[in-house]
């Protein structure tokens, strides 16, 4: 029977979305339609290289092999042709030409030492030819390509340079004397795997290869004239040629916001001063419990930092901008909770805000080559307004891929034949989304300190909604690659695209979609072993308080006694706003002490553990449905208020987030609400392009009224669904299988805004009900 003929009503699907997997669940207004979980392998090894980095290699490898053999087939038929060997024999003689002497023969490399002093006979002359154009060293297309040591190419190089340096130290007259002769080569003469210390250059393995010719003619060789010489010197030497820049142009793409123009190199001045504007305008600080953007004075003195330093860290911003509270932080880092992998803890502020690294690569480039005052009239020109040159620069240096094609490019520029050979060592790649005439008409609004989507909407853009993607579809078209670049990320989405499109064709189309991305998707794998190593602190922490726990009190303990237990030792025994000393043998007692949320749970939807403290029963219900400023009177300064104030910056078992918390000045209605949203709703930027991805191309049924909801698409932050999960009584068991995605996606599909003001209802009415002692309960 088809699913939709069951008339379930209107659906929502929702999604639990994570590296390796995609639980999903349907469900109507009275019950779970369907439910399951996608299972697939994640897009990386074991050592977080992607897996597609690997396929590519050996992709790579493949087509070269294939060439090499085409050239080689082609060179056999030039041989025969030549008459140095015969058809009858060929395939022995290819067999044999590469190998080691035997027993009355010479190795290739004797034989090309010997034939620079020797007429050699048809047979040896041709095995030296052949070994040559196998195995005939590296030439790179890009200078770039031989600078930069963090590349393969660069590694090579490095071995190219060093073989060279042997050579004209030996004197020896070719590559190939030199291997036949010197004790370096003596028990190898190939590099080992990962080392490149026998590597031969190209250009020289020509000159050899010219000089052999021009020795056997001398010696009366009849098989070395000049025309065969040509004919060997054009398969010894021909490239597959490199990518054309019209052919990079096709393949980077259009604007998001201009359909017609092609997207912006990254390391463009432009790009780079929007990425770093729009990062500078993002930046909150934490100071006093509350959370603000940069003033204009700060975010004048940060402006124009990343073109000073190399590196530009939160320490050095810090500095910059004179932030001088010791309590204040950037919002975003984790304070005191990072460690590398010896466990030590690392300064979170010391992590990296921005790198320009398209400035500094031209930069050093022009420098290097002692144009500075080449530099100076870019950069000044740059960073007076009047970016063009630079920008023009960077497109050269981004879509031409060998040094023959970029020499005219730079020079149609205006560029100096000196200006020009410096640049050759630079090597961009990358582009943004939008174009340079995009950003041309953003950066004017975001030097007034707007964010992006300000900007866009300043700029008669439309940031939720770009030209050319207003028509919905009744299913998710194919990802761009380009738009996520993350392969990871890309692999996760893609399956989920997939499985929404299937429940779409059995079920029909659903009135809303909600999506819960696993917080570590989109992240680096450095940054994901760092939370891995975070979450082992955090089990072994809460090992040790359960078997502390069973030494209390002879059992095992239930969840909110473990949390109970916890708190009573992060807090030394005390209560956090009396701070008079628990009795741990009435801990568990009830009425003695209770979890009070810091800030009110129905104002702030904040149910996280840096939002909990343990206090007397007493305390809570004074509090009531206010912040610890509000209850201990801290407008006034209170004695209790700085006794509070006093405990909590003295405290060393607190996070930066919780003292944050604790002593915050200022919740009002806005504010409220602003914390509210953030710990609702998933907002970082992965999540937010897939809910627009599926809100612009899919079609939804309308609901229950008949009419189409506002927000088909959600986004419920995993903190909120991790809430109601533990209200709900739901337990994960993550060893037994991977089925708890279906039971998260269940949850999350169930995270409505119904359900969000029923919940803040609730407690807003639990907080208000007066008990018969005229105080107050924060439940």
């Amino acid at each position: 029977m088809n699913d939709k003929s069951l008339n379930q009503g209107p659906l929502t699907f929702g999604f639990d979305i994570g590296m390796a997997s995609v639980g999903w669940s349907v469900l109507s207004d009275q019950r779970i339609v369907d439910l399951g979980v996608r299972t697939f392998d994640r897009a990386e090894d074991e050592k977080g290289k992607p897996l597609n980095e690997h396929r590519r290699m050996m992709r790579t490898a493949r087509h070269r092999l294939r060439r090499r053999a085409e050239r080689l087939k082609k060179l056999r038929r030039l041989l025969r042709e030549a008459g140095l060997v015969r058809t009858s024999e060929a395939t022995s003689f290819i067999a044999a030409a590469d190998e080691p002497g035997r027993p009355g023969r010479h190795s290739p490399w004797t034989l090309r030492a010997r034939a620079l002093d020797e007429c050699l006979t048809p047979g040896d002359w041709a095995r030296v030819l052949y070994h040559l154009v196998k195995r005939r060293g590296f030439f790179a297309a890009r200078k770039s390509d031989t600078i930069d040591d963090t590349k393969e190419g660069g590694k090579l190089s490095q071995g190219v340079r060093a073989t060279a340096q042997l050579q004209r130290e030996g004197r020896w007259r070719t590559l190939g004397e030199m291997a036949a002769q010197d004790e370096a080569f003596a028990m190898a003469k190939r590099n080992k795997s990962g080392e490149y210390r026998k590597s031969f250059s190209r250009v020289l393995l020509r000159e050899e290869l010219r000089l052999l010719f021009e020795r056997q003619r001398e010696h009366g060789n009849p098989f070395a004239d000049e025309t065969l010489q040509a004919q060997v010197d054009d398969l010894f030497w021909f490239q597959k040629p490199a990518v054309s820049a019209q052919q990079m142009l096709n393949r980077i793409g259009r604007c998001t916001f201009e359909p017609t123009e092609y997207r912006a190199p990254k390391r463009s001045y432009s790009a780079e001063r929007f990425v770093w504007l729009s990062k500078l305008n993002h930046i909150r600080i934490s100071q006093g419990g509350a959370r603000r953007p940069l003033s204009d004075g700060e975010r004048q003195a940060a402006s124009d930092l990343p073109y000073k330093l190399a590196k530009l860290s939160y320490k050095q911003l810090r500095s910059a901008i004179g932030l001088d509270d010791p309590e204040a932080g950037f919002v975003g880092l984790s304070y005191g909770s990072k460690r590398n992998k010896k466990g030590e803890a690392v300064d979170p502020e010391a992590a990296t805000v921005i790198e320009l690294k398209g400035w500094h690569a031209l930069r050093k480039a022009l420098q290097g080559a002692d144009l500075d005052a080449s530099w100076e009239r870019f950069s000044g020109t740059a960073l007076s307004g009047e970016a063009s040159a630079l920008d023009a620069i960077a497109l050269a240096l981004s879509i031409h891929k060998s040094d023959d094609e970029l020499r005219p490019a730079l020079g149609a520029l205006g560029l100096s034949e000196a200006e020009i050979e410096a640049l050759l060592v630079v090597d961009f790649t990358d582009f943004v989304q939008i174009s340079l005439k995009a950003i041309a008409r953003l950066l004017p609004f975001l030097q007034q300190g707007m964010r992006y989507d300000e900007a866009s909407a300043a700029a008669g853009y439309s940031h939720s909604q770009p030209e050319g993607n207003s028509a919905s579809l009744r299913l998710l078209p194919k990802l761009d690659y380009a738009d996520i670049r993350n392969p990871v990320v890309y692999r996760s989405l893609n399956q989920a695209r997939r499985v929404l499109n299937e429940l779409v064709r059995r079920r029909g189309s659903p009135c809303a979609v909600h999506i819960e991305l696993a917080r570590d998707l989109s992240k680096s794998f450095e940054d994901r072993m760092d939370i891995k190593r975070g979450q082992e602190a955090f089990r072994d922490e809460k090992k040790d308080a359960v078997d502390y726990f069973k030494e209390q009190f002879g059992r095992e303990p239930r969840r909110d006694e473990l949390l109970k237990f916890r708190l009573y030792r992060d807090q030394d025994g005390q209560c956090a706003y009396s701070q008079q000393a628990f009795d741990i043998g009435r801990l568990l007692e009830i009425g003695y002490v209770e979890i009070d949320h810091v800030l009110p749970y129905a104002r702030s939807f904040d149910d996280s553990q840096n939002n909990k403290v343990l206090v007397h029963s007493r305390e809570n219900r004074e509090k009531g449905n206010r912040t610890p400023f509000e209850y201990l009177a801290g407008a006034n300064e209170s004695e209790r208020w700085r006794q509070f104030e006093a405990w909590v910056r003295g405290h060393k078992n607190f996070r930066k987030a919780k003292k944050d918390r604790l002593l915050r000045r200022q919740f009002d209605d806005r504010e409220a609400e602003e914390f509210k949203a953030r710990n609702l709703n998933d907002t970082r930027y992965i999540t937010r392009f897939f809910a627009q991805f599926v809100r612009q191309n899919l079609a939804f049924a309308p609901d229950a009224s008949g009419e189409a909801r506002k927000q088909p698409v959600l986004t419920p932050a995993g903190g909120y669904t991790s809430f109601l999960r533990a209200r709900w009584g739901l337990i994960k068991v993550r060893e037994a299988s991977d089925l708890h995605h279906a039971l998260d996606a269940c949850v999350v599909a169930a995270a409505s805004p119904t359900l969000q003001k029923r919940v803040s209802d609730f407690h807003r009415r639990a907080l208000l009900t007066q008990l018969p002692d005229g105080s107050f309960v924060d439940s």
